[in-house]
C-alpha cells in the first residue's frame, strides 16, 4: 500500500472474515455444550505445533524461490543484496505484517473450530453412507470401483510410495498457500477471497455437509461390518507396507484406535474429501498468481485426488464434491471480497 492505514481501517477490511471465523466458532462451542467429547487445549496445540514446525521449511522455500528468480528470470548480479532489500521491504510494511498477523490468526480459529466439530461428528451422525457412496462410484465408473482402475496403472510398490509421499506433503502445501496469502497486500481482493473460501469450504464441507453425510472411507468399509468390497485394495496396501515402504497402514490403523476414544481426536471423515477441497482452493488461487504456478499445482490437485482413492482414504464421489464445495466456496467469496474492498485486485498479488 503506498499509504499506511490506521489500525481501526486494517481491523475493518477483516470485518466479513472475522465475522464468519465467529460465526463458525460459535456453532463449535455450541455444538460442545450437547456432547462431552472436546479437543481440549492439549489437542490444540497439536494443531499450533504442527504449523509453527513448519514455518522454518515455509521460509527457506520462499527465499530458495525468490533466490532462483533473481538468478536465472531477473538474472540481477547482485543476487544476494537484492534479496536482503526484499526481506527489508516485507519486513518494514506494516500494513502487510499487521493484516498478516491477524489473517492468521483468524485462519487458526478456523481451524480450530473445524477439529472441534470434527470431533463431535461420530456422535452426531454415526458414520451411515459408505455403502451408498460404494454404490455411487460403482455407478459413475462403468460397473467398476475406480481403485481398480488406478491400480492397474499405478499400483505398483513405486507408484503407491510415490503418491504416498504427495499426499503427506499436502499439510504443508496448505500451510504455505494459507500464510502466502494471509501476507499478500492487504488491498489485494485475491487475498480476501481466499481467505474467505478457506473458511467457507472448511466449514461447509468439511463439517456441515461431513455431518450430514456421515462416511468413514473404503479403508474402514470391512471394520464397520460392510462387507468385503475392498478386501483385495486393502490387501495391496498391506502387501505395500510389509515391503517397508512409504505407506498410509500405519496412520490409519493409528486412526481407527483413537476413532471414539473419550480423549482421542476424531480423524475419520471421508465425504467431502477436504485434502481434494483444499487443493483445488489452492489451484484457484495459484493460477491467479501465475499461470506457471497454476499448471504445477493442477498436478498436485491431481496428484491428491488419485492417491486418495489408490490410498484408500476416499471414495472417488468424496474428491468430485470436495471440489465441487471449493469451487461454490471460491465463487461466494470473489464476490464478497470485491463488494467488501469496493474493486478488483488493487495490488499485485505477486508482492
Amino acid at each position: 500500500m503506498s499509504e499506511t492505514s490506521g489500525v481501526g481501517q486494517l481491523l475493518r477490511r477483516h470485518a466479513v472474515l472475522a465475522f464468519l471465523v465467529f460465526v463458525h466458532g460459535a456453532v463449535a462451542w455450541w455444538l460442545s455444550t450437547y456432547h462431552p467429547v472436546n479437543i481440549g487445549d492439549d489437542k490444540a496445540g497439536i494443531l499450533v505445533k504442527s504449523f509453527a514446525t513448519k514455518i522454518p521449511q515455509m521460509i527457506f522455500l520462499v527465499l530458495f524461490g525468490r533466490l532462483l528468480y533473481l538468478t536465472y528470470v531477473l538474472r540481477v548480479d547482485d543476487r544476494i543484496g537484492h534479496l536482503k532489500n526484499d526481506v527489508r521491504g516485507f519486513l518494514t510494511d506494516r500494513d502487510r505484517m499487521i493484516c498478516g498477523v491477524i489473517g492468521v490468526l483468524l485462519m487458526a480459529g478456523t481451524l480450530v473450530a473445524f477439529a472441534q466439530i470434527k470431533n463431535l461428528l461420530p456422535q452426531i451422525n454415526p458414520f451411515s453412507w459408505d455403502v451408498t457412496f460404494m454404490k455411487l462410484d460403482r455407478l459413475l465408473h462403468f460397473g467398476v470401483l475406480p481403485h481398480e482402475y488406478l491400480h492397474a496403472l499405478f499400483g505398483s510398490d513405486y507408484g503407491i510410495s510415490l503418491f504416498t509421499g504427495l499426499y503427506n506433503i499436502w499439510l504443508f502445501m496448505m500451510y504455505f498457500s494459507l500464510v502466502a496469502a494471509c501476507f499478500l497486500r492487504p488491498d489485494s481482493a485475491l487475498r480476501m477471497q481466499f481467505l474467505i473460501a478457506f473458511v467457507l469450504t472448511w466449514a461447509i464441507g468439511g463439517n456441515l455437509v461431513a455431518i450430514l453425510f456421515s462416511s468413514a472411507g473404503p479403508v474402514y468399509y470391512a471394520l464397520l461390518g460392510l462387507g468385503d468390497a475392498y478386501a483385495g485394495l486393502i490387501a495391496r496396501l498391506g502387501q505395500h507396507a510389509a515391503t517397508g515402504a512409504l505407506s498410509v497402514v500405519d496412520t490409519q490403523s493409528l486412526l481407527w484406535n483413537i476413532h471414539g476414544h473419550p480423549k482421542g481426536m476424531n480423524g475419520i471423515s471421508a465425504f467431502p474429501s477436504m485434502h481434494v477441497a483444499s487443493t483445488m482452493l489452492m489451484t484457484l488461487f495459484a493460477f491467479r498468481l501465475s499461470r506457471h504456478a497454476g499448471y504445477v499445482a493442477i498436478g498436485f490437485l491431481t496428484s491428491i485426488m488419485l492417491g486418495s482413492v489408490l490410498l484408500a482414504w476416499h471414495y472417488a464421489v468424496d474428491g468430485y464434491v470436495g471440489a465441487a464445495i471449493a469451487m461454490g466456496c471460491w465463487t461466494v467469496s470473489g464476490w464478497l471480497a470485491r463488494s467488501r474492498l469496493n474493486g478488483p485486485d488493487a495490488a499485485d498479488p505477486s508482492a
